[in-house]
């Protein structure tokens, strides 16, 4: 998967912020994105989600540490890699 270098956040449905910390598009025509995701209460959450052409997210799984999120986003991406051929 390829690494976007994005400092900039975005505002999260719950108020908190967040931000992309990884993103590769698929053979299928979903983007792979793990993002860090700050709720309003200060709580940091790694999120993996499917990403639209259009930009649209969903969020497919949450994880304590980037690491985690790393691995299952680097997991979904070759998956989806594999199933293209």
């Amino acid at each position: 998967m390829t690494t976007t270098q994005q400092t900039e956040t975005r505002k999260h449905i719950d108020g908190g912020v967040y931000r992309e910390l990884q993103y590769a598009p698929t053979a299928n025509g979903w983007g792979v994105c793990l993002t860090e995701w700050t709720t309003y209460r200060g709580n940091v959450v790694y999120q993996i989600h499917r990403v639209s052409d259009s930009g649209k997210m969903m969020a497919l799984g949450n994880f304590r540490t980037e690491v985690e999120g790393r691995a299952a986003a680097n997991r979904m991406w070759t998956l989806d890699r594999s199933a293209a051929r």
